[in-house]
């Protein structure tokens, strides 16, 4: 009950962020990724497509020379997969009205081939780098297999600055190694 709440909190949060606000922000991010050493490294970062309220990373596809992009795909009730997916344009809605790859064009990518994994979630606690996602846990059972495949990949949670705070965190959760908001680096 608690994670319910404070999602339904920290959604309202969001909301309450002019668009235009919400897209000023969303180049921050950009911007400070734009610095960061581990996202300049990377050979092949995973990421999302950004739903309504969350910061829009498909700008920097193509940012990086040589940098292959991944895009998360729910592929059924317990699993998200990731697609190769130059153009982020070429998505298309998915079963749960998600912009994904379409798995036709887009070939699969295993976990272990990511060197970096822009996580969106509702909420992020600076403190103990915990995650409050949307409470289906696809997130969390496919960071649990990245880390489980490559030591090395670098898990990093992506918000607006409105979704710093306490999160309630159970066993399950995958703390972020770092977390990144439109104020910088959380």
């Amino acid at each position: 009950m608690e994670k319910r709440e404070r999602r339904r909190e920290l959604l309202a949060r969001v909301r309450d962020i002019p668009r235009g606000e919400r897209a000023r922000r969303s180049s921050a991010i950009r911007a400070a990724l734009r610095r960061d050493r581990a996202f300049l490294t990377a050979r092949t970062v995973f990421a999302y497509l950004a739903l309504p309220g969350e910061p829009d990373l498909a700008p920097l596809v193509g940012a990086v020379a040589g940098q292959r992009w991944a895009f998360a795909r729910v592929v059924s009730a317990d699993r998200l997969d990731f697609h190769l997916l130059e153009d982020p344009a070429e998505a298309r809605p998915g079963e749960l009205g998600i912009s994904e790859p379409d798995p036709a064009r887009h070939p699969r990518i295993e976990a272990a081939e990511a060197d970096l994994v822009l996580v969106p979630g509702v909420g992020f606690d600076p403190a103990g780098r915990n995650r409050l996602g949307r409470g289906k846990g696809y997130y969390d059972r496919f960071l649990q297999a990245a880390l489980d495949a490559s030591a090395t990949t670098e898990l990093v949670g992506v918000a607006f600055s409105e979704q710093l705070g306490p999160v309630p965190a159970e066993a399950h959760d995958i703390p972020m190694h770092r977390i990144l908001t439109d104020l910088g680096w959380a």
